[in-house]
């Protein structure tokens, strides 16, 4: 998993930009502290009376303290480079930017009346480790970087973690954590219902002879796109794939089967 990591977080730009933002955005905070943090920083009021709709997502780039943004940085850098690979970068970024605004919404209803700014990437870092543990449940990652556990069992820790902060201080930070969670699990988890009536209402249509032309016409370019998708496989694994990747081996092999 570990290598694998390192070569897709190379190859995830978005990953790359964000990450670069946040970095830039922290050594503009130190020079401009108070000026940044308000105008980036997600402050419920001046959402709603001064309509700056921009920081329910700019507030994910603002990081105060060094080590809180290194640890932020990594944790993007390895599995948010996953998804994205997995998924696009267009799919990603909406991701991305459903768990920012589940994120924003319990500091949005507990914490209305506050003039200190919610910021960082917790809640949207949360959404991506319960995306990374429905797409691969049985990596094992080391938690705490020192306990061997499946993402499947790992999710489960962090979420009860933030949920014991929660009861034992109130702390709304780990409040946003848990929503930017719950939100990204409610939306992929729809998602994948959608995907299932999709492929199911597909398996029960009849082809059309139109449809069988057109595979007739691409079937040369189809074949050499395969062989290509194959030999990356054969280099660098499943997971190196793209969701348009994923897509061209489903219809190679739904092409057979029309030929069948």
């Amino acid at each position: 998993m570990y290598s694998n990591s390192l070569y897709l977080g190379f190859r995830a730009r978005t990953v790359k930009i964000i990450i670069i933002v946040n970095i830039v955005v922290f050594i503009l905070i130190h020079v401009f502290p108070t000026g940044i943090i308000h105008l980036l920083g997600f402050t419920p009021r001046e959402l709603i009376f001064k309509f700056k709709i921009w920081q329910i997502l700019t507030y994910t780039f603002v990081h105060i303290n060094l080590w809180h943004l290194i640890i932020e940085m990594l944790m993007l850098y390895f599995f948010a480079s996953q998804v994205e690979n997995s998924w696009g970068r267009r799919e990603f970024l909406l991701y991305y930017f459903i768990c920012s605004l589940a994120s924003a919404v319990p500091f949005l209803i507990f914490h209305f009346n506050t003039f200190s700014p919610l910021i960082g990437t917790g809640g949207v870092i949360f959404g991506i480790l319960v995306a990374y543990s429905l797409m691969y449940p049985d990596d094992v990652i080391l938690l705490f970087f020192i306990f061997p556990m499946r993402m499947r069992q790992a999710i489960l820790v962090f979420a009860g973690i933030e949920l014991l902060t929660i009861i034992s201080s109130g702390d709304i930070y780990s409040l946003t954590h848990l929503g930017g969670g719950i939100g990204g699990y409610l939306y992929l988890k729809s998602e994948f219902l959608r995907r299932k009536m999709i492929y199911l209402w597909q398996d029960l249509k009849h082809i059309s002879k139109n449809k069988i032309f057109n595979k007739e016409i691409s079937r040369e370019q189809l074949d050499r796109e395969v062989d290509r998708i194959l030999d990356k496989i054969s280099k660098y694994g499943v997971k190196s794939l793209t969701k348009k990747e994923k897509k061209i081996l489903e219809m190679k092999s739904r092409y057979t089967e029309d030929r069948c």
